[in-house]
């Protein structure tokens, strides 16, 4: 167990400051976790300390091999000096690519003003209002607000395909939730939208899909995600993911 930031030989609090973005956006690229701690510092000085704290294991390091991105995410040790002791951000080896695609698509939402929040996996378990019978959470919540009526949407980015027992019991909580207007399904192959539709459609009904966004992006994990613009169904029209943002009312119903 750590005691303290001094456990760490050359490692301050200073340098730790770095990685507070880490405890929301959990996995981020260098340049992203660069931007995102507002410390004025140039890119090779900043490097060298993401390296020297990845040497003290307080880091943990992925090169994405289509992007050529370098990501880092805290490691245990890490989370311990940043005191996280409640629902950490727990990113796993075997979820990197999801993890850090939900992080990516939050901050574009964010950054392109289509909504005024977002809260990824291990914050939505900070709050108890999400606790159902079903343990239900989305990878991320989103919150915005249209013409003056505030909307939510739950998040989910389905990279493959899940069982179908799965898929419906979420696609019911959510379809029978109050605390969600809508909700946002993102793939990477047209083929995962017709599917997850047409089990969606036979479970909740017509009148119910109106909440549920089926979007679909080719090239989502690779280093071309943000250069298009997603392509999708909603409310039974094919349209895209700026145009829903940018024209349609969000608000509650």
């Amino acid at each position: 167990m750590i005691k303290s930031i001094e456990d760490f030989h050359l490692v301050n609090s200073f340098h730790l400051s770095y990685l507070r973005p880490l405890l929301k956006w959990r996995i981020m690229d260098v340049k992203s976790l660069m931007k995102e701690s507002e410390i004025e510092s140039h890119y090779h000085n900043f490097y060298r300390i993401i390296r020297l704290l990845e040497s003290k294991k307080v880091l943990e390091g992925f090169r994405d091999p289509y992007s050529g991105k370098k990501y880092v995410y805290l490691s245990s040790r890490g989370e311990s000096a940043l005191s996280l002791k409640e629902n950490p951000t727990s990113v796993s080896t075997n979820t990197l690519i999801h993890d850090l695609k939900v992080s990516e698509i939050g901050r574009m939402f964010l950054n392109n003003g289509w909504v005024n929040e977002v809260m990824l996996e291990h914050e939505i378990n900070d709050k108890s209002i999400f606790l159902s019978a079903a343990k239900v959470n989305p990878d991320a919540l989103f919150e915005g607000e249209r013409k003056g009526k505030k909307f939510r949407i739950a998040f989910e980015l389905e990279l493959t395909r899940k069982s179908k027992q799965r898929i419906v019991q979420k696609a019911l909580y959510y379809s029978e939730s109050d605390y969600y207007d809508y909700i946002l399904y993102m793939f990477s192959q047209k083929s995962l939208v017709d599917s997850y539709m047409e089990i969606i459609r036979e479970k909740v009904g017509l009148e119910k899909m109106n909440k549920f966004m089926f979007f679909f992006n080719p090239f989502l994990t690779s280093d071309k995600c943000f250069d298009s613009d997603p392509s999708g169904y909603f409310k039974g029209n094919e349209t895209s993911l700026s145009t829903i943002f940018a024209t349609v009312q969000m608000g509650s119903k």
